[in-house]
């Protein structure tokens, strides 16, 4: 009599691999993300502590701006750093290094004095140490998420490349959660209160903290990616990349990052503020609602991903584009008009902003591996994945701009449709992708033919 069915020792092995390169690079991208939005929501309630209290409210958005800004701007650098070592040295060592650098970046900020201890100095050093961190923070991605998604099989990268970008959400959830303890037992206020002398440090403590443990697990359970060792290696990866053979699909992936960075930036870095100011309602509330709405969101996040791999990762991304531009565009327009009141209405307005302006992430992991091949699949994706924050972090200026032929409420309104106009219009220009064989080169590979959206 025989026995119970049991797995092929290599297929067990093959799944335990892909299973830890894909919680790896979720961590990863938990991290990245938790590290990047930590100003927007733990710090937003505590910048008296690092600006005088005449400071103008116009003079605060800007420097309030300028310190998330100059993290976005680091990571293109980041990616042209790491991303070319990536496919030189492999993803498993850059993913190492770039979480290194990061965790020691955000320890420095919370141990920074503030206003009345060193004047405008502790806003500079912010600046500075953020521009740093965004550097390391585009190394992280360069190198974990193409080794996950070189571990997952075809028919299923829709999945798995979901939970990767599962880690956005929950990263945003972690932040607002943390945050609003921090607000419960440490009330914002003046420079003097408790959360803007020692509060707010606590989720940039919790945030170098998750970076340790992230080293620790990648190091003992993540090898390197197979694909990766196999593959042919390039010598000038990033030149490949702009204006060598993968330009082409560089630019249609600059042109669907550009739109939908617009969107993040917006739906995550400007709400908070959004909410608080114009909705009128206190940094808890706001904090409570984003607990509830990512929690929500991350659960859907590989969904989303399986619905990419059944519709095609270019319909899911064309319809995404017209979802930022009508539905999260109309949604931040009502928070300028004031058409609700009470904290049921934010929760639903929050929720409509984050569905439909958030949701490309579930897909962004497995389509922008499957846009570039083996040999610049590092330089590509971080590249593409981060270069459109050049352009895309400014928003606050545009805005400011904006406001000469409009109400200043309707400008991010206006940024989310031209958002949603450039995921539309480069998704459409690219092929399908969910077929492709991540093995081999892409400019050699049958792709599926474009499909209407």
């Amino acid at each position: 009599m025989t026995g119970p069915a049991t797995s092929p020792p290599a297929a067990r092995g093959a799944k335990t691999s892909t299973r830890n390169a894909v919680i790896g690079a979720s961590f990863g991208f938990f991290v990245d993300m938790f590290d990047v939005y930590l100003p927007v929501v733990a710090l937003t309630p505590a910048m008296n502590y690092f600006l005088p209290p005449a400071v103008s409210p116009g003079s605060r958005a800007v420097i309030t701006s300028l310190i998330f800004v100059a993290t976005l701007i680091g990571r293109p650098l980041g990616s042209l750093i790491f991303g070319r070592l990536a496919d030189k040295v492999g993803r498993r060592r850059v993913t190492l290094w770039s979480i290194t650098g990061c965790g020691i970046c955000t320890l420095l900020i919370a141990l920074l004095p503030g206003y009345h201890a060193v004047g405008l100095l502790g806003v500079v050093l912010m600046v500075v140490l953020r521009l740093i961190d965004g550097v390391f923070l585009g190394g992280e991605y360069t190198g974990a998420t193409p080794l996950a998604m070189e571990a997952v099989p075809t028919g299923k990268r829709g999945w798995y490349g979901g939970l990767v970008g599962m880690g956005f959400p929950i990263s945003y959830c972690a932040i607002s959660l943390v945050t609003f303890i921090m607000l419960r037992i440490t009330p914002s206020g003046g420079s003097d209160s408790a959360y803007s002398q020692w509060g707010w440090r606590v989720p940039f403590l919790v945030g170098a903290a998750l970076c340790a443990v992230f080293c620790v697990y990648f190091s003992r359970t993540v090898e390197e990616s197979e694909t990766w060792k196999s593959a042919k290696k390039s010598r000038t990866p990033i030149r490949d990349v702009l204006v060598g053979s993968s330009r082409k699909q560089f630019l249609q992936v600059f042109v669907i990052m550009s739109g939908i960075w617009f969107a993040s930036n917006l739906a995550s870095g400007l709400l908070p503020s959004a909410l608080q100011y114009q909705a009128h309602v206190s940094a808890t509330q706001v904090t409570a609602a984003l607990v509830i709405v990512q929690a929500i969101h991350s659960v859907l996040f590989p969904f989303l991903g399986l619905l990419s791999e059944k519709i095609g990762r270019r319909k899911f991304l064309a319809w995404s584009g017209i979802g930022i531009g009508v539905v999260c565009a109309g949604a931040f327009a009502t928070i300028s008009l004031g058409w609700y009141s009470g904290f049921g209405a934010v929760l639903l307005l929050t929720l409509v902003i984050r569905l439909s302006g958030g949701s490309t992430f579930a897909v962004t992991p497995s389509y922008l591996c499957e846009r570039f091949p083996p040999a610049v699949r590092g330089s590509g994706f971080g590249l593409g994945y981060s270069m459109p924050l050049i352009l895309t972090s400014f928003y606050a200026y545009y805005q400011g701009w904006l406001e000469h032929i409009m109400p200043s409420g309707f400008t991010a309104a206006a940024l989310l449709v031209l958002g949603g106009a450039l995921v539309f219009v480069g998704s459409l220009i690219g092929p399908e992708t969910k077929d492709v064989d991540l093995g081999v080169a892409t400019a050699g590979q049958p792709q599926a033919k474009p499909v209407s959206a």
